[in-house]
């Protein structure tokens, strides 16, 4: 029932309910009609015998026979139930019968014959009868009954269906824009004036849709701001880790120059040890100009799907992370798996993750510090592990560790907000999610990325 149409439904109920009264219906009066026709039956019988008895008497006291055959044929042309009449004598002999047709199955009146004068039993007549036609007749009408009925609800459920389809016209219509209805391509809901039921079902679906579209508009411009305040943040964090990263080069650089400075002043120096110097301060300005160049990367504005290697992009995270991360052991399963996406925003997952896990590291005091990192794929999905050994999330904040704001890292600034945005990237741009869990060791993220949005 639940697969058919409501119009198919309501014919179906209909169908179902007039059978039913039609079938009572039938019966009580078809049963009622046959009581009254019993006993009409037995009346009319009884009333015809009880006039030809008292003639037959007479004539068979008197000895005049003959007078029979006249009686009874008259009788069977009057009387039409009447299909045959025999005359016995006291001793079961046969005085007279008339035939119209085979007594079998018929229904027989019998009633003993008395002299007129005696009163002494002189015979027996017996009337065979059949009301057959009267039957006939009434199951004639009765027919004729069903078939003015069966069209009066032919036409009934016509009409009834065509009301139904003509009323349910706007719930198809609703149904058809629901279900074509996307962000992408609007569908406009429009209100009635009418006051029906349907109608009020329409205008509350097309108020609550409207609703809906100014909630999703308001968090689109919500999470945008999210966005672009974690933007601002990462850049900001980014700005440290070039500062991290440049810290030592430029220590170098300046030592270099003070020990040339000093061999210049005390002359104490030849051709190969400049040479020697002036090329470590130029591969050190080399690192610090490829330094940039990956922030710049990372950091770059330009949001263009590209085909790239999950494990290329995870070692371009190492190298933007390489000054926290330089007393880690890092394990990584480097499995060549190639994905068309933004590599940034899966850079920026990976970098908000490990950067967790670096401050877990020293929050922690860890001094053995590791991170395990797992690439997998099975017919769907493709996966990407990330574990580390800093003792886990407290049982209490597993369920929270992706709510916006949530953070415990208040006195270092933490603003909550990283696996957050990571949760948001990985659901709209990668149609995967980030799930966490507690391992033996410590806490270990999974990454999943759903096949159908980026092969």
């Amino acid at each position: 029932m639940k697969n058919l149409s409501i119009i198919t439904q309501i014919a179906l109920i209909n169908v179902l309910v007039m059978s039913l009264f039609m079938g009572i219906f039938i019966y009580k009066n078809y049963t009622l009609v046959s009581n009254q026709l019993g006993l009409l039956e037995d009346e009319k019988i009884d009333s015809i015998v009880k006039t030809l008895v008292p003639t037959i008497s007479i004539n068979l006291t008197l000895g005049l026979e003959e007078n029979l055959k006249e009686i009874m044929n008259n009788s069977m042309a009057i009387h039409h139930e009447i299909v045959a009449i025999e005359v016995l004598s006291k001793d079961n002999q046969m005085v007279y019968n008339s035939y119209k047709e085979n007594i079998k199955s018929k229904k027989v009146y019998q009633v003993a014959l008395k002299d007129t004068i005696l009163k002494t039993q002189i015979g027996e007549l017996r009337v065979y009868y059949t009301f057959s036609s009267i039957y006939s007749k009434l199951l004639d009408e009765l027919s004729l009954f069903l078939i003015f009925i069966i069209f009066f609800f032919i036409i009934s459920l016509l009409i009834a269906s065509l009301l139904v389809k003509y009323n349910l016209s706007p719930l198809k219509s609703l149904k058809d824009k629901m279900l074509s209805y996307s962000l992408n391509n609007q569908t406009k809901f429009t209100q009635e004036d009418f006051k029906n039921e349907i109608y009020v079902i329409n205008n509350s679906a097309a108020k609550m849709i409207q609703k809906i579209e100014e909630e999703i508009e308001k968090r689109i411009i919500y999470e945008k701001e999210i966005m672009q305040k974690n933007r601002l943040a990462s850049m900001g964090e980014m700005i440290d880790n070039i500062a991290h990263q440049w810290r030592q080069p430029l220590m170098k650089v300046n030592a270099v120059l003070l020990n040339l400075d000093r061999n210049i002043e005390l002359k104490s120096y030849d051709d190969a040890y400049l040479k020697e110097k002036i090329e470590d301060i130029s591969n050190t300005l080399f690192f610090m100009s490829n330094t940039i160049d990956t922030f710049r990367e990372f950091l770059s504005p330009n949001k263009a799907k590209g085909r790239f290697e999950i494990s290329n992009s995870i070692e371009k995270v190492f190298a933007v992370l390489n000054t926290s991360l330089h007393d880690v052991t890092i394990d990584c399963n480097k499995k060549e798996l190639f994905i068309e996406a933004f590599e940034s925003e899966f850079m920026q997952v990976i970098i908000s993750i490990i950067s967790n896990a670096i401050d877990v590291f020293e929050q922690r005091a860890i001094e053995y510090k590791k991170l395990s990192i797992d690439i997998f794929e099975d017919t769907h999905n493709i996966f990407v592990s990330i574990e580390d050994n800093a003792q886990g999330i407290e049982q209490s904040n597993l369920d929270k560790i992706f709510d916006p704001y949530f953070t415990t890292k208040h006195k270092t600034g933490g603003t909550g907000m990283g696996l957050y945005i990571s949760k948001m990237i990985m659901n709209s741009s990668f149609g995967g999610d980030i799930l966490v869990k507690n391992s033996s060791k410590g806490a270990k993220f999974i990454l999943k990325i759903s096949k159908e949005e980026v092969l």
